[in-house]
């Protein structure tokens, strides 16, 4: 059985960026088109060293496993770090061009799980987490975007060593 952590996580302003598309339930595709246009614009503005915290939103419910449509957002927060829990979220001042768009994500509780691996297998740990371990809690959603947030920088990481936390809003 998997086993989250249970958490409340503040409200966050999240920087984001939107990539389309899925393909036999990976969204590689969606998250090259999104961070590659979020981390040029972020080093661009100069707000690189601001960013704490790393995320991708999953607004909408995949329809099956090659959902051209299905949206992901990259997502920058600053001066907030979700691994440690320390600081608060600000918006800073950015020119929004192409699909850059600020997104408040609201406060709430959250299970968060650990996925450790590469990131071609995140949707194994999505699909257990759905099939199994909520329907067995009982525990409803929130109506929010659940979010990755990716703790460790694959430039520097082992894919194996990757470690993706998975937040998913409980009621």
């Amino acid at each position: 059985m998997l086993k989250p952590q249970l958490i409340d996580c503040p409200a966050l302003h999240v920087l984001t960026a939107t990539g389309r598309g899925m393909v036999d339930g990976d969204m590689g595709r969606a998250a090259e088109q999104s961070f590659g246009e979020l981390f040029p614009a972020l080093a661009a503005a100069g707000l690189n060293e601001r960013v704490q915290s790393c995320i991708a939103l999953f607004p909408d419910e995949p329809e099956g496993k090659n959902d051209q449509q299905v949206r992901m957002l990259a997502g920058a927060v600053f001066d907030y770090s979700l691994e440690q829990r320390r600081g608060s979220s600000t918006q800073p001042e950015i020119a929004l061009t192409g699909t850059l768009a600020w997104m408040h994500q609201p406060a709430g509780r959250y299970a968060v799980f650990t996925h450790i691996g590469p990131y071609s297998g995140l949707h194994e740990s999505w699909a257990a987490i759905y099939r199994d371990w909520l329907p067995a809690t009982g525990y409803a959603l929130r109506d929010v975007p659940p979010f990755e947030h990716y703790v460790n920088n694959p430039a520097v990481t082992p894919p194996e060593q990757l470690r993706t936390d998975i937040y998913l809003p409980l009621q």
